[in-house]
């Protein structure tokens, strides 16, 4: 009993696991370092009105304070944009759905959409070649890593309103797919294909009249 409490503790944690997008994270560490500089330059625009040795007569105090303190405040913006990409952005397996969180956007995807899962190379989807702009900083780090690979059968909502508010690293190059780079995508892969099994397992109850025994309990006493 007690061995079976502890396997139902643990699949329950399993399932609430929070699997972090790396794309995402490499995006706010790019963000954080610029941020805490331009806060810095703006800290420092205030000094001349603490120390009277640093006024002169090329800039106003009051001036510099202006800059100083708009300085700050896209400091602080590029911070908070960096601290939401790091920490809640994640792709996690609900019971009936997977969820796919970014700092401004989510998707909901019904397992029913997907048709499986599978482990794949970063660099056979994105050829270093074929990296360019901001893909370069973001993806290099990535390449040598193994990511897990959604293929769907359709989508929560059109791929193109969707490539317009995720990052397109987050789709496969190659096919109708999720891309997700991940800490660990064995466990990642495994929920899904848990998750997949289950749904699979409901709908055929369904189609048979099964009824999970809890269910006829509650029927008959109806």
């Amino acid at each position: 009993m007690a061995r079976r409490r502890e396997k139902s503790s643990n699949d329950a944690q399993e399932k609430v696991v929070r699997h972090p997008l790396l794309v995402y994270y490499n995006l706010g560490k790019r963000y954080r370092s610029p941020g805490i500089l331009f806060i810095l330059l703006g800290m420092l625009s205030f000094l001349p009105f603490f120390i009277e040795d640093l006024e002169n007569d090329l800039i106003d105090p009051n001036t510099a304070a202006g800059v100083g303190a708009v300085l700050i405040l896209v400091g602080l913006a590029f911070v908070l944009f960096a601290r939401l990409a790091m920490r809640r952005s994640y792709v996690q397996c609900m019971p009936d759905l997977m969820l796919v969180r970014t700092p401004f956007y989510s998707a909901l995807v019904s397992y029913r959409r997907i048709k499986q899962s599978q482990s794949v190379q970063v660099s056979q989807i994105y050829p270093k070649e074929s990296l360019k702009g901001i893909g370069k900083p973001l993806m290099r780090p990535l390449l040598a890593m193994t990511a897990v690979e959604v293929l769907v059968s359709s989508w929560p909502v059109p791929k193109k309103k969707l490539q317009r508010y995720l990052s397109k690293y987050l789709f496969s190059a190659r096919s109708e797919a999720w891309l997700f780079i991940v800490p660990n995508y064995a466990a990642l892969n495994r929920q899904l294909d848990s998750a997949i099994g289950r749904q699979m397992d409901e709908r055929k109850g369904t189609s048979s009249g099964y009824l999970d025994p809890f269910e006829r309990l509650k029927l008959q006493q109806k």
